[in-house]
């Protein structure tokens, strides 16, 4: 290309030569149906079998042997000494126990962390025990530990709910009283203590701002919020007394909605006073759950909040892993070494399923063009994975994980599909602004359209929300009627669309990317700026909610996109994040604001309240983007995190 050629002399971006590990699934050829429901059977059988080594008292041993040496090697030969099976299966079986012991034990480490910082922050450890949630906490933990909001979600409400089990367990009689159970009866409390909380609310984060030199948008933005509470105390005082005082099955949902409600009492529709209202019922409750929180957590275990592995029934069984160092009893041709080379040149193996007093079965194991392309570059085989299949078709699953550098798993045949579709024109800088899925899911700042493979992608996806509004619907009203049988149909026709919809979604996650870089080299790109969109949507159905729900938050379509245009053009391409706040409200041209009004559907197009045009509010908004300063994220943040590196 002649962008290549015309970037020779400046700098390359770094080769990674780090190794990671990847997983596909492969085809398995069997000669008849009944072969194939054989071999099904026989899978299902080594799977009971190692399903039934992991019983908890395996699991305890375990745990036990994990804490004095993590090592996998280690661990899996003593497991089989201490429990006294070792069959050729244990080898799976304990590999995958030793996955969720240090799971446990990392969750652990990282409950008693939240412990620390919640003992250090009284304000936070009431809203937790009030909510099961706490934003400042998860925003705080995430930064620290470098993980994503809805883990550390995930880890307060789980550990909060395994706190009432714990507590009730141990017959704790202080913690029966009706004021710490999640989502239970809270203390009763007048109108006086609410109006009071409101005070103390308003005081306390005076005199916290007040330390600092300067607020920001936000900050000013939340002093606002309480000052309106206190104006309009006559009207939240009610209220709020109210929602204290009533059972909720969930609080943090109720009092959303508690918030926009009071909003629209108020005459101010827009304005979003959750956070305020939040505060104020933390300190209605502070001093009673100050005196019996504390109590309640000193000396907490912490094993307590965390459930051992495999407690819960999981769906599914565990597939048989064969580690290329062992003779299983499902066997292959050779080792890793021996494979990968046979799959280089033949683009196929076979797979025997042998069974004492019968015959052994084997299928031949297919690999397509896409993973046989990822060998020649140089990856290897690492490990199968086995696993049965369900009815009708009885079919089994084979997954092979391939090991080897980022560069191997890079291909350039989607990247060059899209490039002649993009219309040229240099740009030094390019805004994208992402919305739900559809026409303008990406939007740049100079026109490009969406090609017609996502689009019909998109299509389909939305198409099958409808489908699924309109089983869930009919589920109910079956179960309603106390319907079973329709029930039961319904609910399969359900799961089958939803895994529908997960694999559409994962095809537009895939092809995205490529799509991205064909715009960068197009356009001959030096720098891509993206709104920063680590917020939290729960709860929320507006279009950014939809966005974030749909097209990752964790910047992985991104870094990937930054990452094969650096490769094609021979530079680096920066890749930034701008501050959201009002780049799809302000009109670029004149600064007036888009009239966006909710329920109105003027998502797409819609009037300047300044000058009266109609514009693109994605196009709109992506020219905000590009205009915007912008932090400057490091090029070493692809391949993404989550990519599991080598054992």
């Amino acid at each position: 290309m002649g962008t290549q050629a015309a970037s020779t002399s400046q700098t390359s971006p770094p080769i990674l030569l780090d190794k990671v590990m990847r997983s596909y699934q492969i085809a398995l050829k069997c000669d008849t149906p009944s072969q194939r429901e054989e071999i099904n059977r026989r899978i299902r059988d080594f799977e009971e079998r190692q399903h039934n080594l992991l019983g908890q008292d395996v699991v305890k041993k375990a745990l036990a042997l994990y804490r004095t040496n993590p090592k996998e090697r280690f661990f899996v030969r003593q497991v089989g000494k201490a429990v006294g099976k070792n069959p050729n299966i244990a080898e799976s079986a304990y590999h995958w126990l030793q996955i969720a012991v240090k799971g446990k034990i990392d969750k652990e480490q990282k409950v008693q962390g939240m412990l620390n910082f919640l003992h250090k922050n009284p304000q936070q450890l009431v809203e937790w025990m009030i909510f099961g949630r706490s934003p400042y906490t998860e925003s705080s933990l995430g930064k620290y530990w470098r993980l994503h909001r809805r883990y550390v979600i995930n880890l307060l409400t789980s550990s909060r709910t395994q706190l009432d089990s714990y507590s009730k367990k141990t017959k704790r009689n202080y913690y029966f009283s009706n004021s710490l159970v999640l989502n239970g009866a809270l203390p009763t409390y007048n109108q006086q203590d609410v109006v009071q909380a409101i005070d103390d609310a308003l005081t306390h984060q005076t005199t916290t701002f007040s330390q600092l030199p300067s607020l920001s948008k936000n900050q000013q933005a939340f002093m606002n919020k309480l000052h309106l509470l206190k104006q309009e105390q006559i009207i939240v005082a009610p209220f709020l007394t109210s929602w204290i005082n009533s059972y909720q099955t969930s609080r943090w949902k109720s009092l959303k909605q508690l918030a926009k409600e009071l909003a629209e009492i108020m005459g101010k529709p827009t304005r979003k006073l959750f956070s305020a209202v939040r505060q104020v019922v933390v300190f209605t409750l502070f001093d009673q759950f100050m005196q019996s929180v504390p109590q309640l957590l000193q000396g907490l275990p912490v094993t307590a909040l965390v459930p051992p592995p495999f407690k819960r029934k999981k769906q599914g069984r565990l597939p048989v892993k064969l580690l290329m160092k062992k003779d299983y009893v499902i066997t292959r041709e050779g080792n890793a070494k021996d494979l990968t080379r046979q799959v280089k040149n033949h683009g196929r193996t076979t797979l025997g399923f042998p069974q004492k007093g019968k015959k052994k079965l084997t299928a031949q194991v297919l690999f397509p063009p896409k993973v046989l392309e990822y060998l020649r570059n140089g990856a290897e085989i690492k490990v199968f994975q086995v696993s049965s299949g369900s009815a009708p078709s009885f079919k089994p699953r084979v997954d092979v994980v391939l090991e080897g550098t980022h560069d191997c798993f890079r291909s350039h045949k989607l990247l060059h599909t899209y490039l002649p579709k993009i219309p040229k024109g240099k740009k030094q800088i390019l805004g994208l602004d992402i919305n739900r899925l559809g026409e303008f899911m990406v939007a740049f700042n100079s026109p490009v359209s969406v090609p017609s493979d996502l689009m019909n992608l998109a299509e389909r996806y939305n198409h099958l929300k409808k489908v699924i509004k309109e089983l869930n619907l009919g589920f109910l009203r079956k179960r309603k009627e106390y319907n079973i049988l329709g029930s039961c149909k319904l609910k399969s026709e359900l799961t089958r669309v939803y895994k529908r919809r997960h694999r559409l979604l994962r095809e537009i996650t895939r092809r995205l990317p490529h799509f991205l870089a064909a715009v960068i080299v197009k356009k001959q790109c030096h720098t891509l700026k993206i709104e920063e969109l680590e917020v939290d949507p729960s709860g929320t159905k507006g279009a950014l909610a939809q966005a974030i729900y749909t097209m990752p938050d964790n910047l992985y379509i991104y870094k990937k996109a930054v990452w094969l245009a650096s490769l094609e053009l021979g530079y680096d391409v920066r890749l930034e994040t701008v501050n959201p706040y009002h780049t799809s409200s302000v009109h670029h041209n004149c600064g007036g604001t888009i009239l966006r009004h909710p329920g109105s559907g003027n998502y797409d197009f819609a009037p300047c309240g300044k000058c009266d045009q109609v514009v693109n509010t994605h196009a709109n908004a992506a020219l905000n983007i590009s205009s915007l300063p912008g932090t400057l994220l490091p090029y070493n943040l692809f391949p993404s995190t989550h990519v599991r590196g080598p054992t």
